[in-house]
């Protein structure tokens, strides 16, 4: 199965984890919105099953906004829209919040290991009982009044390169269909990797955070002079600077999702920055 996606972010985001537990599903929170959809989250421009019917939901488990997802007759994707690189033998935890309390939409996970040779991008069997069988006739949601997380903790098969984060909308029945589910804090993090020297900068704080102004505050409990590199989702580096008073001029930040890396005393952190 050939797929064209866009890996920059994905492989950036890999690259930063190699010193901290990191969240690789980038806006998961669903707080970063542009022209009336969810970054990382857009319409497939050619399949029209994935990633549309999603509007902005203000029913949350957390923060301002959700993916507000609408069941139609066919079945509906909601899907990262990276596909996200992985190491073999690493374990992973994949999590999201739904909340499913309308009788004519219900959801279950569709996700799959996938490996990559050349171009093409082929899913694995490894885990689908998990992934995309998760307890046979139970796997589908059933009407509740609260949030449910949804969590699973797998290790990569040796043949893995990416993971492919999919979610499914589905209508009731054939005579209940137009419901609603909405998906919340979705997350994907690599448990393999040394988280040591992302908590060495003792007291490290980044705010605020989402950031509305042109002013980011960065503190610790040393307070000495950070070296503050701030990169945009492709990668490219858009400002890199030192500060000594704990606060960096972010106005030629415009609105979006941004990494920024913090090295104090040669101790280094990443953090993710959206700006609104």
């Amino acid at each position: 199965m050939k797929k064209q996606y866009f890996l920059a972010l994905g492989l950036m985001l890999a690259g930063f984890a190699a010193s901290a537990q990191t969240n690789l599903v980038v806006n998961g929170n669903a707080e970063t919105w542009t022209g009336g959809n969810a970054e990382n989250f857009e319409p497939h421009p050619t399949q029209n099953y994935i990633n549309n019917y999603i509007t902005q939901g203000t029913t949350v488990h957390g923060g301002s906004f959700s993916l507000k997802h609408q069941s139609q007759s066919s079945s509906q994707y909601l899907e990262y829209g990276d596909l996200i690189p992985v190491t073999p033998g690493h374990s992973y935890t994949i999590s999201y919040w739904f909340l499913d309390n309308d009788d004519h939409a219900r959801t279950r996970i569709w996700s799959s290991w996938m490996q990559q040779v050349g171009e093409d991008f082929t899913a694995l069997p490894d885990n689908e009982t998990e992934l995309r069988y998760a307890d046979q006739n139970l796997s589908y949601s059933t009407d509740n009044a609260n949030w449910i997380q949804k969590t699973l903790t797998l290790t990569a098969p040796a043949n893995a390169t990416h993971f492919r984060y999919q979610i499914r909308t589905y209508r009731q029945s054939s005579t209940a269909e137009g419901g609603y589910i909405y998906y919340d804090d979705l997350s994907f993090v690599d448990n393999s990797v040394n988280s040591t020297k992302e908590n060495a900068i003792a007291g490290l704080k980044m705010f605020p955070n989402p950031l509305n102004g042109n002013v980011l505050n960065i503190t610790s409990d040393a307070n000495a002079t950070k070296t503050v590199t701030v990169f945009d989702v492709l990668g490219k580096q858009v400002i890199n600077t030192t500060t000594d008073n704990g606060t960096i001029n972010t106005s030629n930040l415009t609105s979006g999702v941004y990494i920024v890396k913090i090295t104090e005393d040669g101790k280094t952190a990443t953090r993710k920055l959206v700006v609104q």
